[in-house]
């Protein structure tokens, strides 16, 4: 008999991510069983006037009309048992991954970028949608560097969770961002699709700095948008206009599409030698949300396993709903996930005195890199390693070493690095750079 769980019309062979929220695999359809698909199943049955809500938005998606530069949404709906799911396909590689690899795009090609892209969110706005996550990590790269958005769950009302505030969100969605809230509205889209052209280009904005609490200062957002050199600077004035910090002032999406494909190119460039390198700040390693996971899951509510499988982490879309309205009431609410370590105590202090077994687990949740060296800190409740990077990451091709930390919830490494985050001892936060 196959083991094979299927949601919907989708056979899921690997989870790829959990919170709290949902549960995501990687899949594929019997109709093109080559073709790589992102499942996204809620943990929780929705009735009611949570289910009409997620059915509207449903019909909306799937009235979608075909667009090159849309990822294609393979099916949604419910389970036979109620829950939510999500079913549109995926690849390999992203933007992020190619901006990182190759460096800022010619000129042409930005705005080339940004036609396609914000002819793709302005269809989506016409279906009454709103997106809240754009940025590089979730626009696809499929043969021939063809690009796709995608990440449509971000604005599933029962699938969001709240993001932590980024260079990607529009400054009048930072505070409801750093209070852990759920917003998104055209306007907001507009802006991180600016942004991302700006990332292309190599531009270094004011407000993407060395400091993590830099992305939300309001102050910086309401700085000019400064030139890139290089680069003729009627692009970067279109551009700087969609990162207005003023919503009111932004192009729509159809606008900034029609800006763009007006735009010549022909003027003299902006004085001065083109960045060669993307601005790591734009292009974070670990995205908007690291996530880990321990053990393959069944589509029931989650229990606790006794054998830890591991995979290798991957991000999952983060968070909104509808225009510019806080949804946190709206999300699916939930106890937290079942530890292992609860039933298992002993489980935790067996691999931090094993070296080889605590190497291999921190192993599952670097997609590069090399561990130096690891061990157990804050009384055996967090692990940290220094990784060494050759060549570098994030687009700046110098390498070097990096300190991570991950927190201990059972099974599962959560990532750390919040500076502000009361709950980390002295060790972790001096081993991060915080003290």
């Amino acid at each position: 008999m196959s083991n094979t769980q299927t949601i919907g019309p989708a056979a899921v062979h690997r989870l790829l991510h959990r919170d709290t929220v949902c549960s995501v695999f990687s899949g594929t359809v019997a109709a093109a069983p080559t073709d790589l698909l992102c499942v996204t199943v809620a943990h929780e049955r929705v009735d009611g006037s949570r289910r009409e809500v997620f059915l509207e938005w449903a019909a909306k998606l799937t009235g979608l009309a075909a667009h090159p530069h849309l990822s294609p949404c393979t099916a949604v709906g419910l389970t036979e048992n109620g829950r939510p799911y999500l079913a549109v396909g995926t690849a390999r590689r992203t933007l992020a991954d190619l901006l990182g690899e190759q460096g800022p795009m010619p000129p042409g090609q930005v705005r080339a970028l940004g036609v396609a892209l914000s002819d793709a969110v302005a269809v989506y706005h016409r279906a009454g949608l709103i997106h809240g996550a754009i940025q590089p990590s979730h626009i696809l790269v499929g043969t021939g560097h063809h690009l796709q958005l995608t990440a449509y769950d971000v604005t599933a009302p029962v699938l969001a969770a709240p993001p932590p505030p980024s260079p990607y969100t529009a400054p009048e969605h930072l505070d409801a961002a750093v209070a852990g809230e759920v917003a998104a509205s055209p306007a907001g889209d507009v802006y991180a699709l600016a942004t991302v052209l700006y990332a292309a280009l190599g531009g270094r904005l004011p407000w993407v700095r060395h400091a993590r609490e830099d992305a939300a200062d309001p102050l910086l957002r309401a700085a000019p948008v400064p030139h890139v050199p290089g680069v003729d600077p009627e692009l970067t004035d279109f551009i700087g206009a969609a990162l207005s910090p003023d919503p009111r002032r932004r192009p729509t999406a159809a606008a900034l599409r029609q800006q763009l494909t007006r735009l010549p190119l022909a003027g003299p460039p902006s004085y001065g030698r083109r960045p060669d390198t993307v601005a790591a700040g734009l292009l974070p390693r670990r995205g908007l949300r690291p996530v880990t996971v321990a053990v393959s899951t069944e589509l029931a509510p989650y229990r606790p396993g006794r054998e830890r499988v591991g995979l290798r982490p991957r991000l999952r879309s983060i968070a909104t709903a509808t225009a510019g309205v806080a949804l946190t009431g709206a999300l699916l609410g939930g106890a937290a996930l079942a530890t292992y370590a609860a039933t298992n105590p002993e489980s935790t202090g067996s691999v931090c005195t094993d070296p080889a077994a605590l190497a291999g687990w921190i192993g599952e949740q670097l997609d590069e890199g090399t561990i130096v060296d690891s061990w157990c800190a804050g009384d055996g409740d967090y692990v940290v390693a220094t990784v060494d990077y050759q060549g570098g990451s994030g687009g700046d091709g110098d390498g070097g070493h990096e300190r991570l930390a991950w927190r201990i919830e059972g099974e599962n490494l959560v990532a750390v690095g919040d500076c502000d985050d009361p709950s980390l001892p002295a060790s972790v936060l001096e081993f991060i750079g915080c003290i």
